[in-house]
């Protein structure tokens, strides 16, 4: 039993007919639609009715399912409070910035609001409704993975963030489907699997990530090298160090920010770079050295404060003084 929001992603521009209440043009983009369920099943019971469509062999019951056929389920958020919330629910969201209502007395039939459905510019993280509705997200078996993959293929910028967010709870069963897009999508598509494999995490994440550091487009490369560091594996150090020598400056730079995030695991990588025959690559493994904190790197460092090029050896000693290497305390 609780009160639930429900998140829809309508891809284009649609005339949909409510049931009753007549025939509304439909904006692209997010709708919120707040309800509750004190019935029988409770709240999975109605969550998962509301996820199938009318092909399922649903009857079209509520005003939000006739929306439902046309949308893409995006997901739920819920409290098992004893009391319904949906009226007050309704009035929050109808506060975010952008919200408007689209249709008068959606999902309100019983009740004085003026909706219970909003449309939004952007989806609100999870830290917005636990913090403004006291509301959890709330998985649903079912055809939710699809949905979220069809919305972070298809989707505009905001929708597609939101849409990465969203699969990296799903963990491992995200990271298997992801893991096909990030090879086998088009380009934009293969740049928003790295990014949601971000947020995935060590759950089946890093290999697909480290297949993509070979990717032919700079973008992807560096989505995915980023997308490394973030999660911080240091299984990934030694691929990450070779990109120091991608032949996109922005990408070895990248890969060079990511080592320095997943910091001691990657010292040794980063080490054996400092003997590169490219100055370049050297610079970067100094720098992404001397941002890993760690006092295993002050070897290496030592190493090169001869090399042949002056910034190596200028960042270096900077390296090595962010250390706390060659400093004289005096006591007071």
């Amino acid at each position: 039993m609780g009160t639930y929001v429900l998140a829809l992603w309508l891809k284009a521009p649609a005339d949909i007919s409510i049931g009753r209440l007549g025939v509304f043009r439909f904006p692209a983009g997010w709708y919120l639609y707040t309800g509750s369920a004190f019935g029988p099943g409770g709240l999975r019971a109605r969550l998962a009715r509301h996820q199938r469509h009318v092909s399922s062999g649903k009857r079209a019951h509520w005003h939000v399912d006739y929306l439902r056929e046309r949308a893409v389920w995006g997901g739920a958020w819920c409290s098992n409070a004893a009391r319904r919330l949906e009226c007050t629910w309704a009035a929050a969201l109808q506060r975010l910035p952008g919200a408007r209502i689209v249709v008068p007395g959606f999902g309100a039939s019983d009740c004085s609001c003026l909706s219970h459905l909003v449309h939004v510019l952007a989806l609100p993280g999870d830290d917005w409704f636990a913090g403004v509705l006291g509301a959890e997200r709330i998985a649903v078996a079912g055809k939710e993975l699809d949905e979220l993959l069809e919305i972070l293929i298809a989707g505009d910028e905001e929708s597609r963030e939101a849409a990465a967010v969203a699969l990296g709870r799903l963990g491992a069963r995200a990271a298997e489907r992801l893991a096909i897009l990030i090879q086998d999508g088009d380009s934009d598509t293969r740049w928003w699997a790295a990014r949601a494999l971000a947020e995935v995490g060590q759950d089946g994440a890093v290999a697909p990530l480290v297949s993509s550091l070979d990717d032919e487009e700079p973008d992807v490369r560096a989505c995915a090298a980023l997308a490394l560091g973030h999660i911080g594996s240091g299984s990934a150090a030694p691929a990450l160090a070779n990109r120091l020598a991608d032949e996109s400056a922005f990408v070895a730079s990248i890969a060079a920010d990511a080592l320095s995030m997943i910091g001691e695991p990657a010292v040794e990588a980063l080490a054996g770079k400092l003997s590169d025959e490219s100055p370049h690559v050297r610079l970067l493994a100094v720098r992404a050295l001397g941002q890993t904190r760690s006092q295993r790197a002050i070897a290496p460092l030592f190493g090169v404060l001869e090399d042949s090029s002056y910034l190596v050896r200028h960042y270096a000693q900077d390296a090595l003084e962010a250390l706390g290497v060659g400093m004289l305390f005096v006591a007071p």
